[in-house]
């Protein structure tokens, strides 16, 4: 989850020598369309290095963008995705600060300045920023998904299921959406339902070793010991494979704990 305004450095040069009878050159014709295309180009190139994990590189790019073009809302959104990616949310805060100055009902920016206030802890302003790009955008699945995650934080759980819910409704493929329902019903001592959401999550995302995780200790709740060892030892599978230690130690840790148990 694109505006563009045109470059027009050389426009000036180019009325200096118009007299209304005097043909415009081919070759200034020539570098007007690549002075006008520069900005936007800088800007697919960003996009490119940050889909690459080249986040520096992207920063780079998109900074160019503004200079050749200060109003140009798409570059800010870009920098500050990157800022967020390398978590300095602040400055991404100010890029998409400066996008909605620009314009102030843009749906990606609101959102993506309520996600980077949510890293922060901010969850009252950041549900005011998704509040904002769900009035933009009445089916913004991902900015549902995300206050229903920062009302659930805040403990307001019904509120939390009905963004959930919301999301299911208009993207019943969204494996996030089931797996964040999962946690809130889990919260609201809905075992079978959260249950239900972590099964729908993993058909929809295999990858997804923390509703594996989350499962199983619900299992290991319901008496389903064998059942809650496969999920565990599943997502220990997956932590690894992803890098992630604290996931991977914390699966042992349950399977050792459960393995004990009577």
């Amino acid at each position: 989850m694109k505006q563009v305004i045109e470059n027009v450095s050389i426009a000036l040069g180019l009325m200096i020598f118009s007299s209304g009878i005097c043909p415009v050159s081919p070759t200034l014709a020539l570098q007007s369309s690549l002075a006008q295309a520069k900005p936007t180009e800088l800007l697919n190139q960003g996009e490119d290095k940050l889909q690459r994990g080249d986040r520096p590189g992207a920063i780079m790019d998109f900074t160019k963008a503004i200079r050749a073009r200060p109003e140009f809302t798409e570059a800010y959104i870009g920098r500050g995705r990157a800022y967020h990616n390398l978590s300095d949310f602040q400055k991404a805060i100010s890029d998409f600060d400066q996008a909605l100055k620009i314009d102030p009902n843009h749906a990606v920016a609101l959102y993506n300045r309520g996600e980077n206030r949510a890293h922060l802890g901010n969850f009252q302003e950041a549900i005011a920023d998704y509040n904002l790009a769900i009035n933009a955008n009445p089916n913004y699945v991902q900015a549902l998904v995300d206050r229903g995650v920062a009302h659930a934080v805040l403990g307001d759980l019904p509120r939390s299921q009905a963004d959930l819910d919301r999301a299911i409704a208009v993207d019943s493929k969204n494996a996030d959406a089931y797996y964040n329902r999962g946690k809130t019903r889990t919260a609201l001592g809905n075992s079978k339902g959260a249950i239900a959401d972590y099964d729908q999550a993993l058909r929809l995302n295999p990858k997804l070793a923390e509703a594996y995780g989350n499962r199983a200790l619900l299992r290991f709740q319901l008496q389903e010991k064998q059942p809650a060892l496969a999920d565990l030892r599943q997502a220990a599978k997956l932590f690894s494979e992803q890098g992630n230690q604290e996931g991977y130690q914390q699966s042992l840790s349950a399977i050792e704990a459960i393995e004990k148990s009577k």
